[in-house]
């Protein structure tokens, strides 16, 4: 094989292109590769990072909502109770407000009947007061009539 000035021109110019490339355009190109690796693997891991925190976020909502549920059941439940208390409450008024009336009335009927039955011991002493005197042609004065009704009042 011969080497000749062509093929001799043609080495060096090509290790002349590498040595250029290698110093010049290479490492521009690395360095561009490098940092788009880089922005690629940053964009990767703020990915990662985002999808722990909604995660997180999403448990944290769970445990959130499960709290408001359960605060929410206690309200309920306090509420029902407030509304049994005022129930069992207006209830228990009532009754003593009823067994309140139910006194009154009674104590008012018995007062009622008082008053009637002495109107009736009236009525009726006037009455004996009219015949007596028609039967005994005499008049019988209230004082005696009186006298007369206690003495009987006694007797019975």
């Amino acid at each position: 094989m011969n080497i000749n000035a062509t093929l001799l021109a043609q080495a060096v110019v090509m290790i002349v292109f590498v040595a250029i490339c290698w110093r010049y355009v290479y490492p521009p190109i690395l360095a561009t590769m490098q940092e788009r690796e880089k922005k690629i693997s940053d964009g990767l891991e703020a990915a990662k990072k985002a999808d722990d925190s909604l995660e997180e976020a999403k448990l944290a909502f769970d445990k959130e909502l499960d709290k408001a549920k359960a605060d929410a059941a206690e309200i309920l439940e306090k509420a029902n109770n407030r509304a049994s208390q005022i129930v069992n409450d207006a209830s228990s008024k009532a009754e003593a407000e009823a067994e309140k009336i139910l006194t009154a009335a009674a104590t008012n009927i018995e007062n009622e009947t008082n008053k009637a039955k002495e109107e009736l011991r009236q009525q009726m002493s006037d009455i004996i007061i009219e015949t007596t005197q028609k039967i005994l042609g005499d008049e019988v004065s209230k004082e005696k009539h009186e006298a007369i009704l206690k003495k009987a009042a006694e007797e019975l």
